[in-house]
């Protein structure tokens, strides 16, 4: 039997923490301008949000079912673009910031167990703080294994390795990409191109035509129909692309 009780020990511990759930509607903003004293995981149940920070101009849409990591001091804005758009917010200091210094951006993260985690969080739980640690911990651990998938010299290119998986139907332009990265267009481009083997653009084309293929799969949906939902607009372009990148 093999003993993992001692192969390591956290280096960090959760403080003081909370949480909030806020409903606003369309075109209300609160800046926050030195941003905030702690730690975010922010969840949108209902609506959609934009936050704009302020110090690199990065603006990252975050639609319902999507959480936000935003760390601690960092300015920035958030708009609520919808009527009755709800949020619900996790919020914590650490003691040792040595583990949170590898996350110095916001990274949005999507998953069907972020939902759960929150739906989770009652009002019969909401004002423990060991039940809020728990949750904490939870999403830290998310949060490191999504980092640390990546060698440390591409972890630059996460925010964009997270969008692209999580939101390839869109018909974003490889400025976004870099923006989401804070990195100029062609630094992007080299270090993307580098770590993948290949473009951005080309690498949402091989996450689509494997969505297309999983949709067929399940005998409920045609392949135009299939194409369409996973952002191809032109079945011409979708046909040559499918039969390019088919079997990678």
């Amino acid at each position: 039997m093999e003993d993992i009780r001692f192969n390591g020990q956290l280096n960090f511990e959760i403080k003081d923490p909370g949480f909030l759930q806020v409903q606003r509607n369309a075109m209300y903003r609160y800046p926050f301008k030195n941003g905030k004293p702690a730690y975010s995981f922010i969840f949108v149940q209902k609506g959609e949000m934009l936050y704009h920070f302020l110090s690199s101009k990065k603006k990252i849409l975050i639609e319902k079912n999507t959480c936000l990591f935003i760390p601690k001091n960092l300015p920035y804005e958030a708009t609520y673009l919808q009527d009755s758009t709800q949020i619900e917010l996790l919020t914590f200091d650490v003691k040792n910031d040595d583990f949170l210094a590898n996350f110095s951006m916001p990274i949005p993260l999507k998953n069907p167990e972020l939902i759960l985690l929150f739906s989770s969080i009652s009002p019969q739980n909401r004002h423990s703080p060991l039940f809020l640690s728990a949750k904490i911990y939870e999403l830290l651990h998310y949060l490191d294994t999504t980092a640390n998938s990546l060698p440390k010299k591409y972890q630059k290119l996460l925010p964009a390795l997270l969008e692209l998986k999580q939101q390839y139907f869109k018909n974003e332009k490889i400025s976004y990409y870099a923006q989401l990265c804070s990195m100029s267009e062609s630094n992007f481009r080299k270090l993307f191109k580098e770590y993948t083997g290949t473009s951005p653009i080309t690498y949402r084309n091989l996450i689509r035509v494997s969505a297309v293929q999983s949709l067929l799969n399940t005998g409920e949906i045609n392949v135009s129909e299939a194409a369409y939902l996973v952002g191809f607009n032109n079945m011409a372009f979708f046909y040559q692309t499918y039969h390019k990148h088919q079997g990678k």
